[in-house]
């Protein structure tokens, strides 16, 4: 009983410890007081240390105009120790996280706390700045004082953790709020007639403190942070290789070893060394018996320096019978030479020995420098992971569940062999007494085929030599989990029955710079297929929102770069993607990377965690060697999503694997001879590799154990050389673009190749340096149908494109036509006049038959026309119906008909016109509702349309059971097309769904439907539908304004951004939100009146800065995946009134546009103005709109409006503004009028000054 009473008091008095360092802050007392006697010895210390770096940095700087020079001749920051005040901890963050919040100050001046003696020998902070004036013995120096300094504020600091020396990976440091700065600043005069100029002159520390606070607001103050990357810092410390030196031995000439020498007398060789790198020791053949012999033989050497740093030839004579050969003489060559020229050819050296020169060494030499990682636009560094050629960095860290049923104590004295391609290239130390061991030891490696590298790791018990662990890899496999963050591997057990042992190993890669692949043996194999990956959807994601729920996207990443994205979808935890992208596949080691994310209206998404398809997962092979199809279309596979570390959520997707036809590469049909001798090379190495194993053996039996693994032997498929003619034969396959350079109209850039529909680039390039490319790139996309296939060159600022603005210049080409011009020879392209392009391009053709709707048959534009209805359902009280009919794609609303009143059998005769990314995968539901003047629509019945067995390019008529009764008559017709995505910052589909802007739908119809033309609304191009529409009839016709309490402000809101069209939602919607807001109550039931108050409730935390996601789908299931939600509706006496006049106003060929009211100035008035616009048509003219009535600015005489309005029109049309005096008890005065030619603003996005009478108004028209 006391040790549970013992327990129950520890537990409580830790629960409350952890509770009161999250909600009360700690004092550190016993910090400030370490502080107080620590900082009496170490300010003067570090007093003299600043001074003697200023001095040394000043001494070399003058800035002229008369200033000879400057000094720091004081610097103190007195004997007050700064303070911490408090420290507030956060205890219940991630393992991984430290979060403190520190209250400190530094006032040097407080004397509080203080005593007499203390103040006595108090020392004032001070810094003197000297200023030499003049030359010679006419120069004089003055002090500048910056004296009683002091500083307060509170710190937010955040540590992240790692598992890697030094265990901090990144220290976030920021201000909570902006710190309280105080200081006295003396120009001139000094200490004795030095006045301060800050307390002297009014507002002037004001304004030095708001230039200091603009400075470190965007570095330091909330929520902006200065991050430190201490990983990174001490990465760029260490000796890790820079680059790789390609050393070419040509001959050595006229050696000498004595006086005289006999002529072939000598067994040369020669060894080559970096002078900072011990561990660099390469030794070309001996060649016996020769004075002057020629090797013609390359080593490559690993530098991580090149200022400074030599490499050695050492020139040796082979005796044999001795331990040690004879130097016949060295010579070094200086790698900073290297800076100015990478490659040096035929240089002649003289070797030499105490002296006397003995000879001549002739070699060429070729610098490789790593490749710098892409600068992505928020700062983040993304490594270049899909280069064959490169340099390894392998880290052996530690090894856990080891087998020990070998040890006879239970107890294992490891170490661990690492092996690159079967050969030993690192053996760590030994270890005694442990099960758990860990090394910590690293190597690096110059690799020419990552894709074809293994890595071995061999952890064995130094007693007997058993293996208790043994790893074996792909390298490209090691690298990718590497790159997400898995660092421990599980391995197979070493016994039957025993433990799986795990090895914490990673693999950094570092991608060379290879422009010449004659000294660099490598060659790059042809793509083995494509991939088709659906993703479906995720369950249970991490919600990592106080209030509410995720907007979860997914990225698709090969090698750390973009190459699909998913919609975003709205406040879920449970997202339907169903979505379906194809992929090339370069190699079987391949993985793609399913990155999920949640979307912020503002800065940096945050990862929800990722999952990883293994392309080796999904592949077989034929008994001759060749890959199999493997259809998993209908087979769905689900994956946890691995968020740091743990598994939070699953993602649910199909994949399907098309190899393509094993054929030569063009690099292995340029370099035919050499590749097939490189593969003989390697078969008769591992040849000889064998039989050296079994002659061992054999001669040491006692030494060695053979084992006899099975192993299934993997037989390589016979390539072939497929010509031109003979590949195009195929529709499918994989296109890869190889760029080999260019030039461009701005420096900087980064040039992209696209495929088809293809939102996100297949290939980028490195920056170009200025304005030419010279590093070649390659991108691979897989084409479905090679004849109807494009190809897009694009020309960007930036690595990821998001926005129109990062495009610099990009056109499109047919992908065949290229093909066909570059098959042979790289041709150059001209992009847009002043950019051209130099590449080439190769077809890998598959022969797998693809499914139609896997083709560019499932994408395309339709039109549907709503014909009419027969026989529905009756369900007025007259036996008779008011339908009209509602289209939903993906359950957002596209078309919505005219009622027809008292009918079952209704005739609408409308369309719409829309694109489809997927007419197999995407869901039309077309619902019938009964139109009711005072209550909500009530749903008659709906039905899912099928548009996956229209023929293309026919017109074809059928009809659609409702599933309570009746049918409904369509026609429709399918265009086969490849759609172009719209460049959005977070969206990936051909449309904007918030459907501001009628671009890609279409409506074609009655009074509605043109109504909906205008607005978006009442036609089905606004997500909340007949709600928008309504209201914005009302307000178009004759609302009432509702005027705020200040007058200023009425119920429509306007924003200058209505110019540039960036505003997610136009102020008629605003108006439409208000006005639907106070005609229903949040409690009213109906469905639509909450949905316009909820629309209300947005548009106000717009205004407050904080903007819902915009190109987000609502996470609204269809039916055929799931229910959609059923619309209410809303429609007033005068709406509907309003809608058919407006309608019946409006010519055939008219065109949308947004018209804004922005100020106007020089007015001879003193009385409220407001500008009345009359749109004037050839068949009549209509008042269109009227401001509200401001006053003006008296010191500017300008007047500020900016309002806005929508409106329809044909080309003929005009724009009448007549500005008025506005009188509350009198006729309104006309100030003057202006007219614009509508035909004069097409595609026009600037402001227009309009002279009105004595003065000017500025309006803006976006017609086009």
């Amino acid at each position: 009983f006391r040790r549970f009473n013992r327990d129950i008091r520890d537990d409580l008095a830790r629960v409350n410890a952890i509770n009161r360092l999250d909600n009360e802050a700690e004092t550190m007392e016993w910090l400030n007081s370490f502080l107080d006697k620590f900082w009496v010895i170490y300010m003067p210390a570090m007093s003299e240390m600043v001074l003697t770096i200023a001095n040394g940095i000043l001494k070399d700087l003058a800035p002229g105009f008369g200033i000879d020079k400057l000094s720091l001749d004081e610097f103190t920051l007195g004997s007050k120790a700064p303070r911490i005040n408090s420290v507030r901890s956060y205890p219940k963050k991630a393992e991984d996280h430290i979060e403190m919040d520190w209250d400190f100050s530094f006032t040097p001046n407080d004397t509080d706390g203080m005593t007499k003696a203390e103040i006595k020998k108090k020392i004032d902070p001070k810094v003197a700045l000297g200023v030499t004036i003049g030359k010679a013995f006419i120069s004089k120096s003055f002090p500048v004082l910056v004296e009683d300094m002091s500083m307060t504020g509170r710190l937010k600091i955040r540590l992240k953790l790692s598992q890697n020396f030094p265990h901090v990976k990144i220290v976030s440091v920021q201000f909570l709020e902006a710190p309280t700065i105080e200081y006295g600043f003396k120009p001139m005069g000094g200490d004795t007639l030095g006045l301060d100029i800050m307390s002297f002159i009014p507002g002037l520390r004001t304004v030095v403190n708001g230039v200091i606070h603009s400075i470190l607001r965007p570095m330091f103050y909330a929520p902006n942070s200065f991050d430190v990357d201490v990983e990174e810092m001490l990465a760029a410390q260490s000796n890790d290789s820079i680059g790789v030196i390609a050393v070419t031995v040509l001959r050595l000439q006229k050696l000498k070893k004595g006086n005289p020498t006999k002529p072939n007398s000598i067994n040369p060789y020669v060894q080559l060394k970096i002078s900072n790198n011990a561990s660099i020791n390469e030794k070309t053949t001996v060649k016996k018996l020769i004075n002057d012999p020629v090797y013609n033989e390359t080593k490559y050497l690993l530098v991580n320096q090149l200022d400074g740093n030599h490499l050695n030839f050492n020139v040796f004579h082979l005796v044999e019978d001795k331990a040690d050969d004879q130097l016949i003489g060295s010579v070094d060559f200086q790698l900073a030479d290297l800076l100015q020229e990478e490659a040096h050819n035929n240089v002649i050296k003289t070797l030499t020995e105490s002296g006397k020169a003995v000879g001549k060494i002739e070699f060429n030499l070729k610098y490789f420098p790593v490749r710098a990682p892409l600068v992505l636009e928020d700062g983040t560094k993304e490594p270049i992971l899909d280069a064959e050629v490169g340099i390894l960095k392998l880290n052996l860290h530690e090894a856990r569940d080891l087998d020990i049923s070998s040890s006879v104590l239970g107890i294992l004295n490891p170490y661990a062999e690492i092996y690159v391609n079967d050969e030993l290239v690192k053996k760590c130390r030994r270890l005694r007494r442990t099960n758990e061991p860990s090394w910590g030891q690293s190597l690096e490696s110059l690799i020419t085929q990552q894709s074809e590298t293994t890595v071995q790791v061999l952890i064995k018990d130094s007693v007997d030599d058993t293996i208790v662990a043994k790893l074996n890899s792909n390298l490209q496999d090691l690298v990718f989990e590497t790159s997400r963050g898995q660092e421990w591997i599980e391995t197979d057990p070493v016994t039957e029955g025993g433990p799986r042992p795990r090895v914490r190993i990673t693999a950094n890669w570092k991608a060379i710079k290879i422009d010449d692949t004659s000294i660099v043996k490598t060659h790059e194999n042809a793509p083995i297929g494509g991939l088709r990956l659906h993703l479906r959807s995720a369950k249970s994601l991490k919600n990592l929102e106080a209030v509410g729920l995720v907007d979860p996207y997914v990225r698709v990443l090969l090698n750390g770069k973009l190459r699909a994205k998913t919609a975003t979808f709205e406040n879920t935890l449970d997202p339907l993607f169903n979505t379906a992208y194809f992929l090339p596949v370069a190699n079987e080691h391949q993985h793609y990377l399913l990155q999920i994310m949640d979307e912020e209206p503002e800065g940096k998404d945050r990862s929800l965690g990722t999952a990883a398809v293994h392309i080796g997962d999904f592949l077989k092979r034929d008994q001759n060697g060749y890959f199999l199809p493997h259809d998993g279309a209908d087979t769905i596979l689900e994956q946890p999503v691995i968020f740091n570390g743990q598994p939070t959520g699953t993602i649910y997707y199909s994949v399907s694997f098309i190899p393509a036809i094993p054929v030569y590469s063009l690099s292995q049909i340029k370099n035919k001879e050499a590749y097939l001798e490189e593969v003989k090379e390697k078969e008769a190495a591992a040849i000889a590799k064998q039989a050296a194993d079994e002659k061992l053996f054999k001669e040491k039996p006692n030494e060695y154990e053979w084992i006899e693994v099975e192993e299934e032997e993997v037989v390589e498929p016979k390539k072939v050389q497929m010509g031109l003619d003979s590949s195009i034969k195929y529709r499918s396959g994989i296109v890869s673009v190889h760029l080999l350079g260019g030039s461009f109209e701005k420096s900087d850039v980064y040039v992209h190749t696209l495929f088809d529909e293809q939102a996100y680039s297949s290939g980028v390039s490195p920056k170009s340096e200025g304005n030419r490319l010279s590093v070649p790139s390659s991108g691979d996309g897989f084409v479905r149908d090679l004849p109807l296939s494009k190809l897009i060159i694009r020309i960007a600022k930036k690595v990821e494109v998001d926005f129109e603005s990062d495009i610099i210049a990009e056109q499109i080409f047919d992908t065949l036509d290229i093909l066909k011009k570059s098959y042979s020879k790289p041709i150059t392209l001209r992009i847009q006049d002043r950019n051209q392009v130099k590449l080439q391009l190769e077809f890998i053709p598959s022969d797998v038959q693809l499914n139609p709707l896997d083709t560019v048959l499932d994408i395309g534009k339709v039109k549907l026309e709503v014909i009419g209805a027969d026989n529905l359902k009756s369900v007025d009280t007259n036996g008779k119906s008011d339908p009209l009919c509602v289209v939903k794609l993906d359950g957002k609303e596209i078309l919505k008909t005219d009622k027809k009143r008292k009918t079952l059998s209704p005739v609408w005769n409308e369309s719409v016109d829309f694109s489809l990314l997927s007419r197999s995968r995407q869901s039309i539901v077309l619902e019938v509702y009964d139109w009711d003047y005072t209550h909500d629509d009530e749903l008659i019945g709906k039905t899912v349309v099928n548009l996956s067995s229209l023929e293309p390019s026919k017109t074809q008529e059928f009809s659609s059971e409702l599933d309570t009764q009746g049918r409904i008559n369509l026609r429709a017709t399918f265009k086969p097309e490849y759609i172009r995505p719209k460049l959005a910052a977070k969206s990936a589909l051909p449309m904007d769904l918030n459907f501001d802007a009628p671009m890609n739908v279409v409506v074609v119809g009655g009074a509605g439907a043109v109504a909906g033309g205008v607005v978006g609304g009442v036609g089905g191009i606004a997500s909340e539908g007949i709600a928008r529409g309504g209201s914005f009839l009302k307000g178009f016709g004759r609302s009432k304004k509702k005027h705020s309490s200040n007058g200023d402000e009425t119920s429509t809101i306007a924003d200058d951004s209505f110019a540039s069209h960036d505003k997610n939602f136009s102020d008629i919607e605003s108006e439409a939100a208000h006005d639907n807001a106070s005609r229903h109550s949040p409690m009213s039931p109906s469905k639509k009146g909450r949905e316009v108050v909820n629309k209300s409730a947005e548009l106000q935390s717009l205004r407050s800065g904080a903007a819902p996601v915009s190109n987000s789908l609502q996470h609204s299931q269809v039916d055929g995946i799931a229910r959609p939600p059923i619309p209410g509706h809303l429609r007033t006496p005068s709406a509907a009134s309003d809608a058919a006049s407006i309608a019946s106003s409006f010519a055939p060929g008219a065109i949308p546009g947004r018209l804004t009211i922005v100020s106007a100035s020089n007015l001879n008035t003193k009385d409220p103005v407001e500008v009345k616009v009359v749109l004037k048509q050839p068949t009549k003219q209509k008042d269109l709109f009227k401001t509200r009535n401001t006053k003006g600015d008296k010191s500017a005489n300008t007047f500020k409006w900016n309002e806005s309005v929508p409106f329809k029109s044909v080309t003929e049309g005009e724009l009448i503004f007549d500005i008025r005096e506005h009188h509350t008890f009198g006729k309104n005065v006309s100030l003057g009028q202006a007219t614009v030619k509508l035909s004069d603003v097409i595609g026009r996005p600037d402001n227009l000054e309009l002279n009105v009478g004595s003065g000017q108004l500025v309006v803006n028209v976006r017609y086009n």
